[in-house]
């Protein structure tokens, strides 16, 4: 699947993965040729299988990011030859696996329901990557190395990322050309800040083709927003360097499955069981964290006293599998990034030339998460061809049970809600 040919990596993707040094990219190189040798592949399907290998992109100890392929197979190890890809980007806490991939661990779903393997099955060659703070172990008490993590650093690591996706591409017959990027939740502004960066790049140098951005925005011109957005970095000033919303979500699931009927020991939801407090995160999400109006992982039912009784549009079982899939930590900067940006009160890099991005973009909502409020992040783009797709299942007056930012990928109807038109879109594009 991963192997190097004759032709030195650095020369093959050098401007594309804009790497500082010949040294730093000797040493690319090598990191890669170690990483071909520790691909580990999993099949998901009969015929669509996902390899994983780690790529090393800095000297420290956690220096590491996790990339992923899920694609259909000719053979065991034989990738088919698509023209047709996309490289998926995950938001906070969940890593490519939990974000993306959540049913291939739990026994409440079929496999297959994901998204990746549906696009797979269609043959759409999906790559993703795991961000190098998913893969800090759940052991690490010393967070010191992650304070300067931010959204600029893992929009590096996604360049570097998409360059060994398209170079892995090319010597398995898929050729060199351009990715289609799917960025969700923080992915999603992730992605924004590579593709500001990518425009000042020549454009033979450029990776991305299209842009999927996915219940997000970094912009909006929502005062209302704006001043909350404000808020929570001032909140965040002088705390600490890692967020532990990850254990936070691990330990709501593992608790639902193992006692579900037991009070919950975690201290904002007393006065409910187990089983309660995992649905209220994912129901009630707003509670908890409002970055607009009853955000909300996933739709629910709630009974006479306003609490969650289960879900609307998602097995409440493989929610609480897709909960124990977190990745424990996160670099409170790359939280704060997002808000600096959206309050737009002091400059940022990242978000400088928003208006040179021109590539045809499909903007994918739910009504219950960011929905209508991310399409205006789009109109400050270049893009001529843009195109809006927002899930509703209740009138706007009832936000509070609409399709939630995780329906996108959990909900039973996502395959015909979602995921059919983001095909039908990169078949046409």
């Amino acid at each position: 699947m991963f192997r190097l040919n004759k032709k030195p990596l650095y020369l093959l993707l050098a401007g594309a993965l804009t790497l500082p040094t010949l040294a730093a990219a000797q040493s690319f190189e090598t990191e890669a040729a170690q990483a071909s040798q520790n691909v580990e592949r999993r099949a998901l399907t009969a015929d669509v299988a996902e390899y994983t290998f780690k790529l090393r992109v800095g000297s420290g100890p956690y220096d590491q990011i996790g990339i992923h392929r899920v694609v259909k197979e000719k053979a065991p190890n034989v990738p088919i030859h698509t023209a047709k890809s996309v490289f998926m980007v995950h938001g906070d806490v969940w890593g490519f696996d939990g974000a993306f991939l959540s049913s291939a661990a739990s026994p409440a779903v079929p496999d297959e329901h994901a998204l990746p393997i549906f696009l797979a099955e269609n043959g759409v060659d999906v790559w993703g990557i795991d961000f190098r703070w998913t893969l800090v172990p759940s052991g690490t008490t010393d967070f010191a190395f992650m304070k300067d993590w931010g959204i600029e650093q893992d929009a590096s690591d996604l360049g570097i990322a998409l360059g060994v996706a398209r170079f892995t591409r090319a010597i398995t017959g898929s050729g060199f050309g351009k990715l289609t990027l799917l960025g969700w939740s923080r992915g999603g502004q992730t992605s924004y800040a590579y593709l500001n960066g990518e425009t000042q790049l020549p454009p033979g140098l450029r990776q991305v083709k299209n842009f999927i951005p996915v219940d997000i925005y970094l912009k909006t011109d929502d005062a209302g927003l704006r001043e909350a957005a404000c808020d929570r970095v001032a909140a965040a000033q002088g705390g600490p360097a890692e967020s532990q919303n990850g254990v936070l979500f691990q330990t709501l699931g593992f608790l639902a499955e193992a006692a579900p009927g037991q009070p919950t020991p975690i201290p904002p939801l007393a006065g409910l069981t187990n089983r309660q407090a995992a649905l209220f995160a994912g129901a009630l999400t707003f509670q908890l964290f409002q970055p607009v109006p009853f955000y909300h992982f996933v739709g629910g039912s709630f009974d006479a006293n306003g609490l969650p009784a289960g879900l609307l549009y998602t097995d409440p079982t493989a929610f609480f599998d897709f909960e124990k899939g977190a990745s424990p930590f996160e670099p409170s900067k790359v939280v704060v990034d997002g808000d600096v940006a959206t309050c737009d009160q002091t400059d940022v890099p990242f978000d400088d030339h928003l208006a040179e991005i021109k590539v045809p973009v499909l903007y994918v909502g739910a009504g219950g998460g960011f929905g209508e409020f991310g399409v205006y992040n789009t109109t400050l783009l270049g893009s001529t061809d843009v195109t809006t797709h927002i899930v509703n299942k209740v009138p706007a007056a009832q936000r509070i049970v609409d399709y939630g930012h995780a329906d996108l990928f959990l909900a039973g109807d996502a395959q015909t809600q979602v995921w059919q038109p983001i095909l039908d879109w990169i078949q046409a594009h």
